[in-house]
């Protein structure tokens, strides 16, 4: 650690101009899944306790995991050896949990306290099957200059992009040594997530339970309380700070259009796609994928050859499909010529993108040539109609060429929207989302 929790940090008002007016995240709700990792006792309540609270009145199951216990917070101390530290601080998390999210599982992992890094393949073990099911993974940010916080993070990133779930980061200690002046934080795409008053007294009621590290455990010295006023002031916010996206500067360039121009110059059909039986039973999975019989208007972009076209063309009124290469765009328009619902034409997205509103997106195996995700997402959520569907279906195996994990693209896209089909495949993520997430069973009377 590069900090001194003695130190008296910043008032957390110091931080107002960098944490009022974020962006809001959409709340988990009762058809996703929330996994909030702590690499200490008091993490989860510290930087994601009012997240418990409010997922929990949104009906969200939560599940908790607290990976070491606590046993090296106070070295020192003469009076507690790091065993009775770590039964102490284990009846504390317990507490805590209850008292934000009292339906939530809670998972005590025993890893060493200070050492995470060191066991990354026990770490891995731990949040792998809870990642596979979740979608929404929260985490210690790895930028907050603790090594434990920095070994999650960098686990919990990379399972959310094999799963396929979005990775959200709370900053601790970041708010006691960073300068809010000229904050790092301040490079980073970051959102918040709003409390209600019912939220903000859970989260009070929870760090009460902490007693070991708010108030002293005895009066003798080494028994000091931990805690500094900069984090107490930071917890009492009327929100919470999550990281959500990369350092400013750090994004990769996009694939340029020249590469797939040579791919076409040595292939007619460079994937396969009509061959291919991996193509043809993917290409089912997604069609399965779409929530309703028929469409009004749909986007797709990256088209290739249009096999997936032909297949949409027939459940929508009104096909708008793009590639960015002109051979691609004349087999699509050469295959579709007598359907006169389809628009072929040329476009390279987010850069450029088709007006007025679809009712469905279809992004197959295009978002990771995209550098710029946020920008993606915003073409989409500006295009899609109220009750639109957004479908995505990406290849999961690393490639040179692609800007993005498959896991990365589904994260990004999945931010402001809720999952009504989640696939994962070794070889590939196939998700739907809507704006409200309602089942096909309710939307079509099955289920009231």
């Amino acid at each position: 650690m590069t900090f001194d929790h003695r130190d008296a940090g910043p008032p957390a008002a110091a931080w107002d101009s960098l944490v009022t007016g974020l962006a809001e995240l959409r709340l988990p709700g009762s058809g996703d899944r929330l996994v909030v990792v702590a690499a200490h006792p008091d993490d989860e309540t510290l930087g994601a306790g009012g997240l418990l609270a409010a997922a929990a009145r949104h009906g969200c199951p939560a599940t908790v995991v607290v990976l070491t216990d606590g046993e090296a917070s106070h070295p020192d101390s003469p009076t507690h050896r790091p065993h009775q530290l770590a039964a102490l601080r284990r009846r504390e998390v317990y507490a805590a949990v209850a008292a934000t999210a009292p339906d939530a599982e809670v998972q005590l992992a025993g890893l060493p306290d200070g050492r995470l890094a060191e066991h990354r393949d026990e770490l891995t073990a731990v949040l792998e099957p809870l990642a596979a099911t979740a979608t929404h993974l929260v985490t210690p940010w790895d930028g907050d200059r603790h090594p434990d916080h920095e070994a999650v993070a960098d686990v919990g990133r990379e399972l959310a992009a094999r799963h396929g779930c979005r990775h959200w980061q709370y900053p601790i200690w970041t708010w006691h040594w960073d300068d809010p002046a000229h904050s790092v934080l301040a490079t980073y795409d970051l959102r918040r997530v709003s409390l209600h008053d019912t939220d903000r007294a859970a989260k009070r009621a929870a760090l009460a339970c902490h007693t070991s590290q708010h108030s002293p455990l005895s009066d003798e010295p080494g028994d000091e309380a931990l805690l500094p006023p900069s984090l107490v002031g930071a917890a009492e916010r009327d929100g919470e700070v999550f990281v959500v996206g990369p350092a400013q500067g750090t994004e990769p360039a996009a694939t340029p259009v020249a590469y797939f121009e040579q791919l076409y110059a040595k292939a007619a059909d460079p994937w396969g796609l009509d061959e291919r039986f991996y193509e043809q039973r993917k290409r089912a999975g997604l069609l399965a994928a779409l929530t309703r019989p028929r469409f009004r208007r749909a986007f797709e972009p990256g088209c290739a050859t249009g096999a997936l076209s032909a297949e949409l063309a027939r459940r929508c009124d009104d096909l708008v499909a793009w590639d960015a290469v002109d051979t691609a765009t004349a087999a699509t328009a050469n295959r579709l010529r007598d359907a006169a619902n389809v628009t072929v034409a040329t476009g390279r997205i987010p850069e450029d993108w088709p007006d007025g509103e679809f009712d469905l997106i279809v992004l197959s195996e295009v978002g990771y040539y995209c550098a710029d995700l946020g920008r993606l997402t915003e073409r989409v959520l500006g295009s899609l109609a109220p009750d639109g569907v957004l479908v995505a279906c990406h290849w999961r195996h690393a490639a040179a060429m692609h800007a993005h994990t498959a896991g990365e693209v589904h994260g990004a896209l999945g931010v402001s929207l809720r999952a009504v089909v989640s696939h994962v495949e070794d070889d590939f993520l196939l998700h739907a989302w809507t704006r409200t997430g309602e089942s096909v069973a309710t939307a079509t009377g099955i289920v009231r």
